[in-house]
């Protein structure tokens, strides 16, 4: 359950935070943000465009929570009673009994979940997570121009966090109160995929507390920052700006 989940969260963040990307840098080199521009704020139009995406992704975990459901509900029980007993001859007792002791230690183990906590924490963790790395990938795809491949030496800095989050999630699944594993369930870059993961261990409740903090506080603050290189780096043609330049960008007045 816990390395599920952190596949889950490492594969959405990046997932959704590209689509974030490629939709700032289609509208900057089709020049069509310059016509957008003049009715709404630099920073409402990457907003509400992080907020369409996220609407999006949430759309999809829906329709994906309900077509499980129902394989769980319907289609699973419906082959079981179809399908056509063992010959008892062919199945080798000890090996049958050892697959039958699994299947019901996996169903214990999804039955003892605490899935009331899960569930919400799923949707809290990956709004925050979202938030924070849709709007710096929404900052390099306005740094960047006509040349899509610009944008991987860019990527660098924020798809190294999610990597290693990535990492600590699957480390500590053997020892999930390890300081390794509080301190990637607390620190913002990582906590988005460290803590889920950690839920299936049932962690201490002020953990999770203080994480959801630290979370939505530095997802406010991302998306503040990356707003500022945002309103100027849209309206940057030529070439691709350096990590010095982007930084000079957030202290621009205007």
């Amino acid at each position: 359950i816990s390395f599920m989940l952190s596949m889950f969260f490492y594969i959405a963040l990046i997932l959704y935070g590209q689509m974030v990307m490629r939709s700032v840098m289609e509208e900057k080199i089709n020049r069509i943000v310059e016509i957008i521009i003049s009715s709404v704020k630099p920073f409402q139009l990457m907003l509400g465009k992080i907020i369409g995406v996220a609407g999006v992704g949430l759309t999809q975990f829906v329709i994906w929570g309900i077509a499980l459901t129902f394989i769980q509900m319907v289609l699973v029980p419906f082959f079981i009673a179809g399908a056509p007993a063992p010959d008892a001859a062919m199945v080798d007792a000890a090996q049958n009994e050892e697959l039958l002791g699994q299947a019901m230690a996996i169903m214990e183990a999804f039955e003892k979940q605490n899935w009331t906590l899960i569930l919400p924490m799923i949707i809290v963790y990956f709004l925050g997570g979202y938030f924070i790395y849709a709007s710096l990938f929404a900052a390099v795809g306005s740094a960047v121009g006509e040349d899509q491949g610009e944008a991987q030496s860019l990527l660098l800095p924020i798809m190294l966090p999610i990597i290693i989050a990535l990492v600590i999630s699957t480390s500590m699944i053997s020892n999930p109160n390890s300081s390794l594993a509080v301190f990637g369930s607390i620190f913002p870059l990582f906590s988005p995929i460290v803590m889920p993961a950690r839920l299936a261990f049932d962690p201490p409740v002020w953990e999770v507390v203080l994480s959801v903090v630290v979370l939505f506080a530095s997802a406010f603050f991302f998306v503040w920052l990356s707003a500022r290189i945002y309103r100027v780096g849209i309206f940057m043609y030529g070439k691709k700006p350096s990590f010095k330049e982007i930084a000079k960008w957030m202290f621009y007045k205007g």
